[in-house]
């Protein structure tokens, strides 16, 4: 019986790597959505907010969403 928590062959990385970019919008779309789903909306505001404003790792962040 295979192990459910198994490392895939393929890193995450070059899986998103051979998705076309619509896909890639809709499945970070989605993501987004449902990560926000659970928080107040102040706290989803805050959230945003640190991410677009600054700093280093959210900097990242949004180059990472860039490309």
């Amino acid at each position: 019986m295979k192990e459910v928590n198994a490392v895939p062959d393929k890193k995450i990385e070059d899986i998103l790597q051979e998705i076309s970019p619509a896909i890639k919008k809709e499945f970070l779309d989605t993501l987004v959505k449902s990560l926000l789903n659970d928080l107040k909306e102040t706290e989803k505001k805050e959230l945003l907010k640190k991410l677009v404003s600054g700093g280093r790792e959210n900097r990242e962040v949004i180059n990472m969403v860039e490309h």
